[in-house]
């Protein structure tokens, strides 16, 4: 559906119905990619931040702890991150599957 019609006043057709339905299935589904994306990013930088730690620890550069910490604090953001994106988008894809098989 053009955005002309989304920010029209005039009121919306039964027969825009199907078109809405798939526009907004269509945008759910480009924000759970867009979700994953930003998961996968998270993932690669925590990893990244762990073995650098790793590195520089058997370089001496580092102690032990903060090794630890670094790699702690980083892993324990990006689990709750997962946790939060997920479930968001989960709960958003299966409300709105649960709403379009009622109106079905």
């Amino acid at each position: 559906m053009s955005n002309k019609k989304l920010h029209s006043n005039q009121p919306l057709r039964s027969d825009d119905y199907p078109e809405m339905k798939r526009d907004v299935i269509q945008e759910c589904l480009r924000q759970a990619k867009s979700c994953t994306n930003v998961i996968l990013g998270l993932t690669i930088v925590s990893a990244s931040i762990s073995i650098f730690g790793i590195v520089q620890l058997f370089s001496g550069k580092v102690t032990e702890g903060s090794v630890a910490t670094a790699c702690g604090l980083t892993s324990n953001i990006v689990s709750v991150g997962l946790l939060k994106f997920t479930k968001e988008t989960n709960d958003r894809l299966e409300r709105l599957a649960k709403e379009f098989k009622d109106d079905d």
